[in-house]
């Protein structure tokens, strides 16, 4: 059976949009699989983050060690579901999609699916495996600024599996009928 393990966004935790995430697993025939991140939110009691950040160059770029952490911590979650890799959908909001996207990188699973996320501009990123990665912003996302939003673009430079997707009427955070939407629509190529 298919799993779509679920990454939550920064400052949240795994019962998030999870209303939204049983929907997509039962449009994809999976068991719904979710965790909390790691590390704990550095204000808000009980929810955590993938990575923290700080301030360079006008960016906000991720802790490496962090980043590294949860990575290695993401990938060692999967292998423990004892599925074939090529079962696993991952899906993620916000800081949760750019991590799916780095373990789809390195990880060959059915496909990953980043919404709302984005890219630290201060990790390396390289292609070890064929991943297909669905990209989907929100047009109407203010949340994110256009230099996070174009981070997909490092995807584009190491000749990621990409499809970069946009939710006309998507916010950050609101984004289930638009998503939903595209998934029915599209169930023989997503």
């Amino acid at each position: 059976m298919k799993k779509l393990v679920f990454l939550h966004g920064a400052g949240s935790d795994k019962n998030a949009y999870n209303d939204l995430m049983l929907q997509i697993a039962k449009q994809f025939d999976a068991e719904l699989i979710s965790f909390n991140a790691p590390l704990p939110h550095p204000s808000k009691p009980n929810k955590f983050v993938w990575f923290n950040k700080f301030e360079q160059d006008g960016r906000r770029d991720a802790v490496v060690n962090d980043y590294n952490q949860s990575l290695e911590y993401i990938k060692a979650k999967i292998l423990e579901l004892g599925s074939n890799l090529e079962d696993v959908i991952l899906i993620g909001h916000s800081q949760g999609g750019g991590m799916a996207v780095s373990v789809g990188l390195e990880m060959k699973l059915n496909r990953v699916i980043s919404v709302s996320g984005d890219l630290p501009y201060n990790i390396e990123y390289e292609k070890k495996v064929d991943t297909p990665i669905y990209w989907f912003e929100g047009a109407k996302d203010t949340y994110i600024d256009q230099n996070r939003k174009d981070s997909y673009k490092m995807l584009q430079k190491i000749g990621a599996n990409l499809q970069y997707c946009i939710l006309p009427n998507s916010t950050h955070n609101e984004f289930a009928e638009d998503l939903l939407l595209f998934l029915i629509n599209h169930s023989t190529i997503i």
